[in-house]
C-alpha cells in the first residue's frame, strides 16, 4: 500500500507542480448521487464546480439529472439533462443547457478493468446570453483503464476526445483530455476519486492547455 501511494504521488506531482506554473490552474470538485430503482434502472443526479484563476473564482458550474439503465454486465446506457452556468468577461453568468445520451462499456479481466463511453451531446445557449450561437452538437468518446489493488484503492487513467458534429468551422476533434488518478473505496455506498488532468485544445483558435485537479464524491443509496 506504501508503495502505492508513492506511485500515485510520483506520477501526479509533476503535473500539479507544472500547472502551478500556468496562467489558470483549475480545481474542480463535484458530489454525484445514484438512487437504485430497480436492478436495472436508477435515477442520478450531480452537482459540479470548477474554480478558475488559481482557484480565486468560480468560472463554471452545473446541475444535472438523468436516468441510468443497465443492459447487461458489460453494457449501460443513460440519458441525462444539465443546466450550466459559465462566468462570461462581463463578470455575468451565463446560462446554457445540455442534454446527452451514454453508452458505457466496462469489462474487468482479472485485477485489470477496461471501459469506455460514447456520449452524444447537444449543447443550447440561452437567447439573451452574450455567447448565444446555435446549437452545437459532439460526440465525446472515452476509454480508461483500471486496475484493482484491492477492495479500497482504483487507480486509473483516461483518454477523451471531443469531436463535433455541426460545428461550422471544426470538423476534426477539437479537445483532448488526459486524467491519472485513483479511486479509494470506503464502502458500497461511498466512494472518493481524486485525479489531474491536461485538457489540451486542437484544431481550433486559441489552443489552450488547461491543467485541473479533481475531487469527485459518489453516493449511492
Amino acid at each position: 500500500m506504501k508503495k502505492l501511494k508513492l506511485v500515485i504521488f510520483s506520477v501526479l506531482l509533476p503535473i500539479l507542480v507544472f500547472s502551478q506554473n500556468q496562467t489558470d490552474f483549475r480545481g474542480m470538485f463535484s458530489i454525484n448521487l445514484e438512487k437504485k430503482i430497480t436492478q436495472r434502472l436508477s435515477i442520478t443526479a450531480m452537482a459540479n464546480g470548477i474554480l478558475t484563476y488559481d482557484f480565486q473564482e468560480l468560472g463554471f458550474a452545473f446541475y444535472d439529472g438523468g436516468v441510468r439503465y443497465k443492459i447487461s454486465k458489460i453494457f449501460s446506457t443513460n440519458a441525462n439533462y444539465r443546466f450550466m452556468q459559465r462566468l462570461n468577461l462581463e463578470n455575468f453568468y451565463d446560462d446554457r443547457h445540455l442534454l446527452y445520451g451514454d453508452i458505457d462499456f466496462s469489462k474487468n479481466i482479472g485485477k485489470w478493468a477496461i471501459g469506455g463511453t460514447a456520449r452524444f451531446q447537444t449543447q443550447f445557449f440561452s437567447a439573451f446570453s452574450d455567447s448565444y450561437h446555435y446549437p452545437l452538437a459532439y460526440n465525446r468518446s472515452k476509454i480508461n483503464l483500471k486496475y484493482k489493488v484491492n477492495y479500497y484503492w482504483h487507480p486509473f487513467a483516461e483518454i477523451e476526445l471531443f469531436t463535433p458534429l455541426n460545428h461550422p468551422t471544426r470538423k476534426n476533434v477539437d479537445q483532448v483530455r488526459a486524467s491519472l488518478g485513483f479511486h479509494y473505496t470506503f464502502n458500497d455506498y461511498l466512494n472518493v476519486e481524486f485525479f489531474a488532468q491536461i485538457r489540451q485544445q486542437i484544431n481550433r483558435a486559441p489552443r489552450n492547455t488547461i491543467f485541473l485537479t479533481a475531487v469527485n464524491w459518489y453516493v449511492k443509496f
